[in-house]
């Protein structure tokens, strides 16, 4: 404690020193734990589910799918014959209105099967679930709410429990509720589960198509499962394979081409995001260290202050081990101070970063400075007392045992050689730490520069798309009144003021990050074979489409009025699928067959657009497009888009009324500008790319002061040498080369070192890249400019100062 005191009051009097250290350690600590906060909550926490680590994802992949979804039929058949899961359980989303008390309400209703309770491992919180005895063909029809939907529908009311709720003209009886986390994993925005086997009923992904569980080429739902104690993932994966191909020989004709595989729960939910997340945490970690080499050169600069004091110490029977504490002890406590301060802005940057990232990004909106960062911050307290502390308390500590530091003064001795290698040494790593950063950073902006001006194939701007769900018993059970609304919706929405064209889609582009996918065989061209034919990724549309989007025709023409459902089945197909297959022959009049969900369709090509964009830019993407008639097809939940001159938000309210005017129990859902959602998809991209910049920047400026702190403290042990110098006739410019050339030599041994280092850590980023190789030779060369501009400015102030030395004063000194 007396110790403590000491060094307390030794401090206080070098506030500058004191203030300057805390600052440089706070902001380095502060970073790292605004950071460890991130990837604690996004990547390390555990899920909320009970042993969460036994749950896993399985998927059957497939090209540009790698987490592909499961069809029902193969969960059935997994589930009779694995040997390595406790439970199993599928999920899908899909939307219904609620009926009945005023307007109706669009609600998530996920279809599971009962499985999902037990791998979760989560209690009903009132009520109970539904059983496998409950989730069968013809089944009763009944919900369990999720928490948050029964507080804020029904108020917490434990009455619900017994009631109906009507969905889609389908009573269903609330039987429970579960906790929220419960769909931490699924598809987003559950408000209430339902039996898997209840598709059949409401309509499965499009009422008016009915769906059964039975196909097997309808990839739709999430499998999870809970493994069993003891088994691995590699045990259950190679489990799976076994069964995989015994389904595979059973059934070529809808399963070749899909695989099999495991995945961690939580690695498969932070997958798109987890690279970006340690990129920051490494980002951080750099500018940490640029922090304590700093601190590190600014204790040596005092150490010269201090060698009486250690020498007096030495003298009085003080072991160098003892001085080595005493100095670590004022390097912990700095550290200390540092770190309350940094933990006071953690809070607020914590709260930038959840305002800065969007609120569907999993899991980023659960960032706070709990526990685990406060015993963060302790560790890295205590790193930063070692690495910034231990070499200049270990060379200070030597100067009581040293012969040739008899006198405090003398600048010439081997221990002050040695001291200023060190700190040229310290400063030049932070120079190689700050070029690593501001590669990677350039790198990130030049790469999101690329992914915005990256070609959608149609005009985003001034656009908006509006969900419409047809939901209702009177338009699953006939077809014909579903198209009867979007012909009389169609034209009211053209009609309204600004609005230069409307159209419907029921798969966006860039809307989802998934492609709606069917084999197809062209005919004329031999037929590969079940699981081994080509696919395209189809739209179904409403004819104006590439108009409003503003997609030129490259050949034939759009859709019709005629184009029905007696009339020959009709595709327009993109600019890539023409080139592949229909190279230096005309396309139009040609016959290509499709698989749906209703066998084979036999269409004949009648336009050609060019290629669009339906993934954000990094996504993989099918190489071939095609677009079909909704008119022969039929639509039942889809997105309506239109073009408007002035802000077509404005258009909401109106187009609300429009739709309600045809049908006051159908509800608008899902409305987005597509500005809107262009912004959403670069946001991962935009907040790394910021982040990374703004600590490359804060290495930078550190880096700098570190060598404008050595030049400038060369220059005050060199006062008397510069002074000799001028007097014997040395002039301004040689002094300033003199000065110059000792930062040149630091900063270009951190550049050589800093180069090396980021063209090797470049490589393990490139799949944050979009358009920029990990080696750009524009990014290294703008780095490397700002770095030296800075580094040159740096030193040229010390420089300046000993241009100006006065060598009668210098030498009377």
């Amino acid at each position: 404690m007396r110790h403590l005191r000491h060094t307390i009051r030794f401090l206080l009097k070098s506030p500058g020193f004191t203030i300057t250290a805390v600052l440089i350690l706070g902001f380095g600590i502060d970073a790292n734990t605004a950071i460890f906060t991130l990837v604690d909550a996004v990547i390390l926490k555990p899920l909320q589910f009970p042993k969460a680590d036994r749950i896993v994802l399985i998927c059957e992949p497939y090209p540009n799918e790698p987490f592909g979804r499961i069809d029902y039929p193969d969960y059935v058949d997994i589930t009779a014959a694995q040997h390595t899961f406790a439970s199993l359980s599928v999920a899908t989303g899909f939307g219904l209105d609620l009926i009945g008390n005023g307007q109706p309400e669009h609600l998530g209703v996920n279809f599971v099967s009962p499985g999902l309770f037990g791998v979760t491992g989560l209690p009903a919180v009132i009520g109970r679930v539904f059983t496998e005895q409950e989730d069968i063909p013809n089944g009763p029809l009944l919900a369990v709410l999720s928490e948050r939907f029964w507080k804020t529908r029904f108020h917490s009311d434990p009455k619900i429990i017994g009631e109906n709720l009507t969905l889609g003209d389908h009573s269903f009886q609330v039987i429970g509720v579960i906790p929220d986390q419960v769909n931490d994993w699924g598809p987003p925005g559950a408000d209430l589960y339902v039996p898997a086997n209840a598709v059949a009923p409401v309509g499965f992904f499009g009422n008016n198509r009915g769906y059964p569980l039975g196909l097997r080429d309808l990839h739709y739902f999430l499998c999870i499962g809970r493994l069993k104690p003891g088994v691995s993932t590699a045990q259950a994966q190679a489990d799976l394979e076994t069964i995989h191909d015994n389904l595979l020989r059973r059934y070529p004709d809808t399963n070749r081409g899909y695989g099999i595989r495991v995945f961690p729960l939580l690695d498969s939910m932070v997958h798109d995001y987890s690279a970006t997340t340690w990129l920051l945490g490494a980002a951080v970690g750099c500018l940490l260290l640029i922090s304590c080499a700093n601190v590190a050169n600014l204790l040596f600069a005092r150490g010269l202050q201090r060698r009486r004091e250690m020498m007096i110490r030495a003298a009085l029977g003080a072991t160098q081990r003892q001085l080595i504490a005493k100095l670590l002890l004022e390097t912990m406590l700095l550290s200390f101070l540092g770190g309350i301060l940094g933990l006071l802005i953690a809070f607020g940057a914590a709260e930038i970063i959840k305002k800065l990232s969007p609120s569907d990004l999993y899991r980023f909106q659960e960032l706070s400075v709990d526990l685990n960062a406060l015993a963060f911050v302790f560790g890295v307290i205590l790193l930063t007392s070692l690495f910034s502390g231990l070499l200049p308390a270990w060379s200070l500590s030597k100067a009581s045992f040293s012969p040739g530091l008899k006198e405090e003064g003398d600048r010439t001795g081997t221990s002050g050689r040695q001291r200023q290698r060190a700190q040229a040494a310290l400063v030049a790593a932070q120079v190689a730490l700050a070029c690593v950063l501001l590669i990677g950073a350039t790198l990130l902006v030049r790469s999101f520069q690329a992914a915005q001006n990256v070609l959608f194939g149609f005009n985003p701007h001034h656009l908006l798309t509006v969900g419409i769900n047809l939901s209702s018993a009177r338009y699953e059970n006939d077809a014909a009144k579903g198209r009867a609304f979007w012909d009389s919706l169609l034209p009211k929405i053209r009609r309204l003021p600004g609005v230069t064209g409307a159209t419907m889609s029921d798969q966006p582009p860039l809307k989802w990050d998934w492609e709606a996918l069917s084999p197809f065989t062209v005919d004329g061209q031999p037929d590969p074979g079940p699981g081994r034919q080509p696919v395209l990724t189809w739209q179904m549309v409403s004819p104006d489409y590439f108009r409003t989007l503003q997609v030129p025709f490259l050949q034939g023409r759009d859709f019709n009025a005629d184009d029905t459902l007696n009339k020959p089945n009709v595709m327009i197909i993109d600019a890539a699928f023409a080139e592949h297959w229909f190279h230096g022959q005309d396309p139009l009049g040609k016959g290509i067959s499709v698989r749906s969900w209703d066998g084979l369709r036999d269409c004949t090509v009648v336009g050609v657009v060019q290629h669009l964009r339906f993934k954000s830019p990094g996504q993989s993407e099918n190489a071939f497009q095609a677009y079909f008639p909704y008119t022969q097809w039929g639509l039942d939940s889809v997105h309506l888009i239109l073009r408007s001159e002035p802000d077509p938000n404005a258009l909401i309210p109106v187009i609300r009324e429009q739709v309600t005017s045809i049908d006051p129990s159908v509800p608008i859902i899902d409305v987005n500008t597509y500005d809107d959602l262009i912004a959403q998809k670069f946001v991962t991209r935009k907040l790394s790319m910021l982040l990374v910049t703004l600590f490359s920047g804060a290495a930078l400026f550190l880096s700098a002061i570190g060598l404008y702190g050595i030049l400038a403290y060369a220059v005050g042990q060199r006062t008397r040498e510069i002074g000799i110098r001028i007097a014997l006739g040395a002039e301004s410019a040689n002094i300033l080369k003199l000065i110059s050339e000792q930062g040149l030599k630091i900063v270009g041994l951190g550049l050589v070192t800093g180069l090396g280092a980021a063209l090797i850590l470049a490589h393990l980023i490139q799949g944050m890249l979009y358009g920029v190789a990990p080696s750009d030779p524009i990014s290294l060369a703008v780095s490397v400019l700002i770095l030296g501009i800075a580094t040159v400015l740096a030193s040229l102030l010390p420089a300046l100062r000993a241009a100006r030395i006065n060598p009668i004063k210098a030498l009377r000194e």
